[in-house]
């Protein structure tokens, strides 16, 4: 079966270049911080909610996930 996976390291250097925390990061995606620290500590895997929120950014799928089976 195929997995959905965060590009972390992305995700960080967007927020670099930005200079937001992991909570701007929730904020600016609509999601509680919880959620988006567990995501990107690969506790739990992106649902619908995180990956509309990436969008919501105007990341791409592509700069953001790549899927693995």
């Amino acid at each position: 079966m195929a997995t959905l996976v965060v590009n972390v390291a992305a995700l960080r250097r967007f927020m670099e270049q930005r200079g937001w925390s992991e909570r701007d990061l929730a904020e600016h995606m609509d999601l509680a911080y919880s959620y988006v620290n567990r995501v990107l500590g690969g506790k739990r895997r992106p649902g619908a909610k995180f990956i509309a929120g990436t969008l919501l950014l105007g990341l791409s799928m592509e700069e953001v996930f790549t899927i693995e089976k």
